[in-house]
This record gives structure tokens, C-alpha cells and sequence, in this order.
């Protein structure tokens, strides 16, 4: 890959989970579709996850929504909240796709449950944003 086609790959990684987050946003604040809230909150970092994978090992990112999987091969670090915290939205992300018999995903997916994760994942996204800011 040349230079050029790692930027642009990266500048679409970044895009689309922008995208993604704004989304997040708008149906938390104009809906009560929490569900898809939770499943876009995990689209954008599983997006900003590819963006930093792509930045550092010039190749295309992995074809995977596994979160850790994807920050252990872009070489993070997380500490011990930031790794509870893909893990619950990598299971957000199989209950929104595969709901149970019970749909138990849109009982737990509350108001106050999907605002926690809306600014959590706000959180980590701005620090992946701001590693990429240093390294590039």
C-alpha cells in the first residue's frame, strides 16, 4: 500500500465511525430506539479501532467487529475499564444482531444504560482520536 491509499484509508475508517457516532446521538436523542443506539455506539469504535489499526500497521484492518481482538492487533494498551468496557459492547453488539427468544437486549437497553454507553464510548473514541493525533 502507498502512503496515499493508508491516508485515505485511514480518513475512511475515521469518516464512517464519525458517522456512526453522530447517528448514535441523533436516535438516542429523538427516539427510544435504544437497541440501535447500542449497536451504532459499537460501529463507531469498532471503526476508529480499524482507523488506528490501519495508521500503524499500514495494512487493511482485520475483518472482524471483535473489539479486543482488533485493539490487541492495533497494539493498544488498555488499561482494565477501557478493556470491561469492548467487552460489554462487544456482547451490545451479538444481542442486537442476534436477539435472544426473549429479545431480553430491548428490556436492558434502557435510557439511563445506553446514555452511560453513549459517553463512555465518547470517551474512549476521543482517546483513540487523540493517539492518532500524536503518531500521525
Amino acid at each position: 500500500m502507498t502512503t496515499d491509499d493508508i491516508n485515505k484509508l485511514v480518513k475512511y475508517w475515521l469518516k464512517a465511525s464519525e458517522i456512526d457516532l453522530q447517528t448514535a446521538r441523533q436516535v438516542y436523542d429523538n427516539t427510544r430506539e435504544y437497541v440501535s443506539v447500542l449497536f451504532h455506539i459499537h460501529l463507531s469504535i469498532e471503526k476508529i479501532l480499524k482507523a488506528l489499526y490501519v495508521s500503524r500497521k499500514k495494512e487493511h484492518a482485520p475483518f472482524s467487529h471483535n473489539l479486543l481482538y482488533i485493539a490487541k492487533k492495533a497494539d493498544i494498551t488498555l488499561n482494565e475499564k477501557d478493556t470491561k468496557l469492548l467487552i460489554e459492547i462487544n456482547e451490545f453488539n451479538i444481542e442486537c444482531r442476534y436477539p435472544d427468544d426473549k429479545f431480553s437486549i430491548y428490556k436492558k437497553a434502557t435510557s439511563a444504560l445506553t446514555g452511560r454507553y453513549l459517553k463512555k464510548s465518547g470517551v474512549f473514541i476521543e482517546w483513540i482520536l487523540e493517539i492518532l493525533r500524536k503518531e500521525s
